[in-house]
């Protein structure tokens, strides 16, 4: 979210010197210690002060140094500050450069928050969306025109094993909502670049693609035969990440192999639907958070608009409802 850092700047103005000379002074009583006042004093919103009462006890300071304030100064949560005080100490500094923030800024679902114009220089992690610098992240790495933090870089899936046993988890976790027919063994093969997953699945160029399925089947008369499915997957993806695009194949999977013809406009809804199940599983992950976040707010008409029509009946029916008339749909 950008932001602007808004603070207000102020001139003190010094109170008037007086040299009492004459006997009507004699009365004048000091404003802060009410004692006589003989010879010189100091007035401020006309009333008078010892010039020691004054230069300790009234003359404006720096809340933080202590030191008299004279000329510019800021005011903050109705404290006062030198300038140079306000910037070095009290305004929040930047994540990235670790520099005072004092103008447009970006605060992003982690806390952290650092200047607009980072943006520019720096890429977003496209698992966890942290800008990845050095500071907060600990520096990242790229991979085909694609870039992952350091922090993601301990939760990415890579490994073949690590693949098998998610993918046996969550079609254990389908079954047992209702989903039947899931073939036990769907080769996952992983694919560094976006261009490559683009061309392999047909789809035009699209920033949110990370995966894809492959159905492959002959046909005699009417009789499919010789079924096949391969699942494509970006690589280096956060585990959760992968579990909520494995999820959405997966359902593209039951679709082709129970015959199951949606309309066009609800087929990614629906299997989008399985991508919202594995984030729900993991409430306490700000990924999660920033994902559901971002399919509930997509426009995009399959996979955005679509997949709110196929929540709002889920959340009416249940998976078993859902999933036994999925033909109407």
């Amino acid at each position: 979210m950008l932001n602007h850092k808004r603070y207000l700047v102020v001139t003190a103005i010094s109170g008037f010197f007086f040299l009492n000379t004459f006997l009507i002074s004699a009365s004048l009583k000091c404003q802060f210690c009410k004692k006589n006042i003989n010879g010189r004093y100091i007035t401020q919103n006309k009333s008078a002060y010892h010039e020691q009462c004054y230069k300790d006890h009234i003359q404006l300071r720096c809340d933080h140094c202590k030191k008299v304030i004279n000329g510019k100064y800021n005011i903050n949560d109705k404290e006062n500050y030198h300038q140079h005080c306000y910037r070095d100490f009290i305004l929040e500094k930047c994540d990235v450069c670790l520099n005072p923030i004092e103008n447009e800024y970006v605060k992003d679902v982690w806390g952290n928050i650092y200047h607009n114009y980072h943006r520019s220089s720096m890429p977003l992690c496209e698992s966890c969306n942290r800008l990845i610098s050095k500071n907060l992240t600990d520096g990242g790495y790229s991979i085909k025109n694609r870039s992952i933090c350091n922090i993601c870089r301990n939760h990415v899936i890579n490994d073949k094993e690590d693949i098998q046993k998610i993918f046996y988890g969550l079609r254990k976790e389908l079954l047992e909502l209702g989903m039947s027919n899931i073939p036990k063994n769907i080769p996952v093969i992983l694919i560094d670049s976006k261009e490559e997953l683009y061309r392999i699945s047909n789809i035009p160029a699209s920033d949110g693609l990370q995966g894809y399925t492959k159905y492959n089947y002959q046909t005699i008369g009417r009789k499919k035969i010789n079924e096949n499915f391969t699942i494509y997957i970006l690589s280096n993806l956060h585990r959760l990440n992968f579990r909520a695009v494995l999820a959405h194949e997966i359902l593209h999977v039951y679709l082709f192999n129970n015959d199951i013809s949606l309309k066009k406009s609800l087929i990614e809804g629906f299997c989008n639907l399985g991508s919202k199940f594995v984030y729900n599983s993991a409430p306490e992950s700000k990924i999660s958070e920033l994902k559901l976040e971002s399919m509930f707010i997509n426009n995009h008409p399959e996979y955005g608009r679509g997949f709110r029509i196929m929540d709002a009946e889920l959340e009416r029916k249940g998976w078993a409802v859902l999933l036994k008339n999925l033909e109407n749909y």
